[in-house]
């Protein structure tokens, strides 16, 4: 018996012509370049090949295939994972299996689970033709910076933070950025715009604090909708920048009023 098991159960769009394999290749190898290398890096320390070829799926080896079942499966040195799409008539199964075969796999799957019921369950709906564009990388990003990212980045002395005030809670909410200060302005771009929470809660109280330096300012933060995002990231850090602009969907510009 398998040491974890997932389903994702979704609705088949109706004549949909797909086999069971080519709905795996639409859910991994069709996913957009940043989600793809997000996917193949999360494996790869795990066993799964680099090398592409009709018996694999984004280097998942194809186990068997039948037009209503696929079974993709990727072993390790610490475990073996299985993948299996099911078809129905009206419905798209897929089960994940994980048999944790020596230590440290439990730990390091563990890291992987949330991403992993974030990761299938979004991308079987784009397939399906169920969700909006963009939807899969703000929630693969935002799971990272809320599990990993923020907390690591808010302790560095020298990270720039942002505080806002929780909209429902009325907490301070602190939130690592990139940006560049310009005289008493200082300029960002949030990569996902008005889905991003802190700029739900910029709109809901525009007075922030920004740690700059290691030094509190007070401020009022203005989104600037009507800004070229893309041309603003020119003159921000690149560092920022670039990752930004690679995993960004809605960009906005932000411009902090400093008192």
């Amino acid at each position: 018996m398998p040491d974890f098991t997932s389903t994702v159960d979704i609705a088949r769009p109706a004549a949909d012509p797909r086999d069971a394999l080519a709905w795996a290749r639409a859910v991994w190898e069709d996913a957009p370049p940043p989600v793809r290398a997000f996917l193949r890096a999360g494996w790869l320390g795990l066993g799964l090949t680099t090398r592409l070829s009709p018996e694999r799926v984004l280097g998942w080896t194809v186990v068997s295939a039948t037009p209503d079942e696929a079974v993709l499966e990727t072993p390790s040195p610490i475990l073996t994972a299985r993948n299996i799409v099911r078809l129905d008539p009206d419905r798209v199964r897929w089960t994940t299996e994980v048999t944790y075969d020596r230590f440290p796999a439990r730990q390091v799957w563990a890291v992987a689970v949330p991403f992993h019921e974030i990761v299938i369950p979004a991308r079987l709906r784009h397939v399906a033709g169920q969700a909006r564009p963009g939807d899969l990388q703000h929630q693969i990003v935002t799971t990272f910076q809320r599990r990993l990212g923020n907390p690591v980045l808010s302790r560095l002395p020298g990270q720039t933070l942002l505080e806002t005030t929780g909209r429902s809670s009325g907490l301070p909410r602190r939130t690592p950025i990139g940006g560049r200060r310009v005289g008493q302005e200082f300029w960002l771009v949030s990569e996902f715009g008005e889905r991003s929470q802190y700029v739900r809660n910029i709109q809901a109280d525009p007075r922030v604090r920004l740690r700059l330096h290691g030094r509190w300012l007070r401020g009022v933060a203005r989104l600037l909708p009507e800004d070229d995002a893309r041309a603003r990231l020119k003159s921000l850090p690149r560092l920022n920048s670039t990752a930004v602009q690679a995993f960004g969907t809605d960009l906005l510009t932000i411009r902090i009023d400093l008192d």
